[in-house]
């Protein structure tokens, strides 16, 4: 995979929650202060939240699985420029 890949990272990042942390998209959506449905879009790749997607990075996903392994993920937080 070359490019970004939405559902990718967010497939991954649910793999991590579940084996790793234990925890439940409502015990994220709690602890980040967003609803459920929103961990729920991002881990299924509908969108990309910046504020779920740390949460997995400060649970140690890039030591569970080292950040070159995710192809693209720069392509994560694209913001285009208002003029």
């Amino acid at each position: 995979m070359n490019e970004f890949n939405a559902s990718y990272i967010g497939a991954v990042c649910a793999e991590f929650r579940r084996i790793c942390t234990k925890a439940t998209q409502q015990d994220v959506a709690d602890e980040v202060g967003v609803a459920r449905e929103s961990v729920s879009k991002f881990e299924r790749g509908v969108v990309c939240n910046g504020l779920v997607f740390m949460w997995y990075i400060k649970q140690g996903l890039f030591e569970w699985m080292p950040i070159e392994k995710f192809d693209g993920w720069r392509g994560f937080f694209q913001f285009e420029r208002s003029n």
